[in-house]
């Protein structure tokens, strides 16, 4: 075991002494790594000799102590020779493996490399912000309309025309009667007819009223009125007028209309078979005017609306029996087919009674119904003109527009449109 010892560390000493001109580094390494092996077999050894004579002979115990300052002296004489490399095993053995030994060589730190960029195909570009657009000018303020030029007299001197003028239309039977507003400075008026899409003149007058006869209720018919000034001779005319009422007056499947308005009264009848019920006009109407009224605080509903024929003359007929003739009935029912609840158009308010005449509610209507389109149909003092007393509780569905102009002129529909009510 001596021997084999003593020829380990000197096998370990000649490799680096043989290994001497390689890298400092590597040699240190080198022997650091194959004198670990050895120290651990030496060590082996000893503790195997030890458990030998352990194990034979206790009392020849202190012989390995002995052999192993042998040893121990037998290696330091043999590493004293190598000194240098003795002390560098040493340390070399005492450092981590991983540190180097020597400093390291200085050297200048390589350049950055320049950032990669990825080729244009693949690189992904945000789409330029549109430019903001230009606030746009302001615009200029628009002049105001310059007023109307007064019309300027002809070159030759003649005088300018004199203005248009306003008429009203009273048609029965027997005669059309015209009146109009008088016109500054006209010398006189002419009343012209249009038929067959011409125009044809009925009359002339230096008044403001002119009668034609002749013309009946049973054709389709405009009139107009055009004032006139005198020049050397010749009529100077005004534009041609415009009149509030257009009695254009069309009859069609047993219906007479004038100027769009579906007529019903003691002369203009309608057919048994007409009428469904309340018109969806007239309807929404009611209901309109009826959130008029509450908003008023007042509140209004329909006692009575749509009646067929065939109820009418039953109604009728028992007023006649109650009162003991038909013309005191006629003062305040229609007959059948006369009536304008059968149109649809026309609403009993509340309470067909008297006694509803001059009430909170009756007041209400007479001021305020026409905003929503209908009209006290049989007013107060027109008793000659409709056929019947005097109704506040009735109003008749014309539409806005027709409902303001009536209201406006104070005529019943007969006298705006110049119609009759009587029975034949």
């Amino acid at each position: 075991m001596k021997w084999f010892r003593a020829a380990a560390a000197l096998t370990a000493l000649m490799m680096l002494a043989g290994c001497g001109q390689q890298d400092k580094e590597t040699s240190l390494m080198t022997v650091t790594r194959q004198a670990d092996p050895i120290s651990t077999t030496a060590a082996a050894a000893g503790t195997t000799a030890a458990t030998s004579a352990s194990g034979t002979d206790a009392t020849k115990a202190p012989a390995p102590e002995t052999t192993a300052k042998k040893t121990t002296k037998k290696t330091t004489r043999q590493t004293t020779a190598k000194a240098p490399e003795t002390t560098t095993v040493t340390e070399a053995e005492t450092e981590p493996v991983t540190e180097p030994v020597t400093e390291p060589t200085y050297c200048e730190p390589e350049p950055e490399p320049e950032p990669q960029t990825e080729p244009e195909l693949h690189r992904v570009t945000e789409p330029e912000p549109e430019p903001e657009p230009e606030p746009e000018p302001e615009p200029e303020p628009e002049p105001e309309p310059e007023p109307e030029p007064e019309p300027e007299k002809p070159s030759d001197g003649r005088p300018a025309a004199p203005a248009t003028t306003l008429f009203f239309v009273d048609t029965n039977e027997s005669a059309t009667n015209f009146t109009w507003d008088p016109v500054e400075g006209a010398d006189g008026y002419e009343v012209k007819l249009k038929k067959d899409g011409k125009w044809q003149l009925l009359g002339e007058t230096s008044g403001t009223s002119y009668s034609a006869a002749g013309i009946g209720l049973d054709r389709n018919y405009i009139f107009t009125v055009k004032a006139y000034k005198m020049y050397n001779g010749e009529k100077i005319y005004s534009d041609r007028s415009r009149n509030c009422a257009f009695p254009y007056m069309t009859q069609k499947n047993g219906l007479t209309y004038v100027d769009g308005l579906l007529i019903v009264n003691k002369t203009y009848s309608l057919p048994s078979t007409y009428g469904w019920g309340l018109t969806n006009e007239t309807q929404a109407a009611f209901n309109e005017m009826q959130q008029g009224a509450r908003a008023d605080g007042l509140s209004i509903w329909i006692c009575s609306g749509f009646r067929n024929y065939a109820y009418q003359n039953q109604l009728y007929w028992n007023y006649v029996a109650r009162d003991g003739s038909q013309w005191s009935a006629d003062m305040y029912s229609a007959r059948a087919g006369h009536s304008e609840h059968q149109s649809g158009l026309a609403i009993d308010v509340n309470q067909a009674s008297r006694y509803f005449n001059g009430s909170a509610v009756a007041q209400w209507l007479e001021k305020n119904c026409w905003k929503y389109g209908f009209i006290i149909r049989y007013p107060y003092g027109k008793e000659d003109k409709t056929g019947y007393n005097y109704e506040s509780w009735h109003v008749r569905y014309v539409g806005k527009e027709k409902a303001r102009r009536l209201t406006e002129s104070g005529l019943c529909i007969e006298e705006y449109y110049g119609l009759t009510s009587v029975y034949s």
